[in-house]
């Protein structure tokens, strides 16, 4: 009976603390357009973009983070007409009173 009750209260509280969330992925995308231009850019070398998602005590004070807010995040930052070699990652922490997820977006940038 005290197990049972145990159970009941610790999951909910690990959920809340822990932040469950699910990520969209990506792996060797070939090539992503922001404008539709075909035509040969600059290429500006490694270029990143992040979106992120913070708690306080298990409550989320953000918008999850979302693969479309990264790759946004990095055409802004850099001003990019298009993007090749994408590839996800997932990153973060949890000091209990706070904590951050993110998603970051890694490839080479052409202007």
């Amino acid at each position: 009976m005290i197990r049972n009750l145990i159970a009941l209260i610790a999951l909910p509280l690990g959920f809340a603390l822990g932040g469950c969330s699910t990520y969209q992925y990506a792996k060797d995308v070939k090539y992503v357009s922001f404008d539709g231009n075909m035509a040969p850019g600059r290429g500006i070398g490694p270029t990143t973009g992040e979106s992120c998602q913070a708690f306080v005590l298990g409550y989320p004070i953000s918008s999850p983070p979302t693969l479309d807010k990264a790759v946004a995040d990095a055409q802004e930052h850099h001003k990019l007409r298009y993007m090749s070699d994408l590839s996800t990652d997932t990153s973060g922490f949890n000091a209990v009173v706070y904590a951050k997820n993110c998603v970051t977006v890694k490839g080479t940038g052409f202007q």
